[in-house]
């Protein structure tokens, strides 16, 4: 980046609820999001055969700029008086940011852990909170293993990060950032304080009026204020003390991923006679299979994230909801799908989180889509994409289905408790499995 004084001096605090997502080191280690493309390898590769690490560097360098968010980092403010707030960096180490892998990995889709993010690194809470790792698979395929922390934004928003890095059209240089792409990330303040002064200014704008922005202060009450303010104080205590009994080890351990690939259009018609939507059919196979795993049990509770999103809400990070989804343990998918929808639909409408009763859930489920267009990075066609769920570590089961084309691929993670290949056959017999093509067994790899 030239040098540019004329721009402006950027900071933006972020959400009481996003700050959730970095409130001590086991909660930041575990909201690490993944996605994995797999691509085909012959577009990145230099005349030797080997990738072109140069080049693919300078790809995503380039595109950054076309999505703020990987070139911003959370700085604390004085005293921690407020949430941390996302600050302009006027370089990326991409040393650190985009990696390659020494080995090569087989393109075999039983081996699916390394393209979870899961043996990647925790990442420096110092830096922009993003890593692409580029695997070279024995088919010469490429798995590029996209990660970012749940606090840039949630799976709504990641997929618009998406859109910048693998484009609609192949693009063999990727564009030159103007004008309009420095202007629009700025850069950072001088320091801390004047973080505070542009936090202040902005708070202001959005109230004017000393009577608007008084009832704008107390809408949240002064003893919270302060709690939350006690909890950014101490975090560092708690995170020497996280650091000092081994919790975080417990964070990355203990699980496993797999995943399974339906047909979209046949799941979204299925789901349609059973009278919801993909993702009510994806929540619904879930308790299903998790209450085949629990012969005992009479009820079965599973939480779903919903989006709030509306006109003009794009560029917000994390915009969700949460329902509780309760169904009896005993009922069929006939009778679940419908009640998993009525139970989202009454939470849409209420307009908020709706998580009532006991702690029960065995974990979440949810889908987002990413369209049928074909996407390339650069002008490698992107075959397959799957995003890996991200959660709480007590979680039983998280499940992400991404549609991408004309696949839709379920993608979960459980703890070892969990009989997760039974888990997986469920999945196979209730959202009509896509056929694998002869010689092509390997398709699904590293997804």
């Amino acid at each position: 980046m030239t040098a540019h004084p004329e721009l402006a001096r950027r900071a933006q605090l972020i959400s009481s609820l996003d700050e959730k997502y970095v409130s001590n080191a086991v909660t930041f280690a575990a909201m690490h999001a993944a996605g994995t493309m797999i691509v085909d390898g012959g577009p990145l590769r230099a005349p030797d055969g080997t990738l072109d690490r140069t080049a693919i560097r300078r790809r995503v360098e380039r595109l950054s700029w076309f999505a703020p968010a990987m070139r911003q980092r959370l700085v604390s403010t004085p005293l921690r008086l407020t949430t941390p707030a996302w600050v302009p960096v006027t370089s990326l180490d991409l040393d650190y940011h985009v990696r390659f892998a020494d080995d090569i990995e087989p393109d075999d889709p039983t081996r699916v852990e390394r393209f979870t993010g899961r043996l990647s690194p925790t990442m420096d809470p110092s830096r922009p909170l993003w890593d692409f790792e580029f695997v070279e698979l024995d088919t010469g395929r490429v798995a590029i293993v996209m990660r970012y922390h749940h606090v840039v934004g949630d799976a709504m928003y990641g997929l618009r990060i998406g859109d910048v890095i693998a484009g609609t059209t192949p693009a063999p240089e990727p564009p030159e950032p103007g004008e309009a792409e420095y202007d629009e990330l700025g850069v950072a303040p001088r320091n801390g304080f004047e973080v505070l002064a542009i936090a202040f200014a902005q708070w202001r704008e959005r109230n004017p009026g000393v009577r608007q922005a008084w009832r704008a202060y107390w809408r949240k009450s002064f003893r919270m204020r302060l709690r939350r303010w006690g909890g950014r104080m101490l975090r560092p205590v708690k995170n020497a003390r996280i650091a000092r009994t081994g919790l975080l080890v417990g964070v990355r351990e203990g699980r496993s991923s797999a995943y399974e690939v339906a047909d979209l259009a046949a799941a979204t018609r299925r789901a349609y006679k059973l009278g919801g939507t993909v993702n009510d059919l994806v929540t619904a196979a879930t308790l299903l299979a998790m209450a085949r795993q629990r012969p005992d049990a009479e009820t079965l509770s599973i939480l779903v994230p919903i989006s709030r999103r509306g006109a003009g809400d794009g560029g917000v990070r994390n915009d969700i909801s949460v329902v509780k989804v309760s169904v009896a343990a005993s009922a069929p998918l006939e009778e679940i799908v419908p009640s998993v929808r009525a139970q989202v639909q009454a939470a849409v409408e209420s307009g908020g989180s709706v998580v009532e009763g006991a702690e029960d859930w065995v974990g979440y489920a949810t889908s987002v889509t990413w369209g049928r267009d074909e996407r390339f990075f650069g002008t490698a066609p992107v075959e397959t994409v799957t995003g890996w769920p991200a959660g709480d570590p007590r979680d039983e089961v998280a499940c992400l289905a991404c549609s991408y084309r004309r696949e839709l691929v379920i993608s979960v993670t459980a703890r070892s408790s969990v009989d997760l290949p039974a888990l997986m056959a469920t999945y196979r017999e209730l959202l009509a499995p896509a056929p694998v093509p002869v010689g092509t067994d390997a398709a699904g790899a590293a997804r």
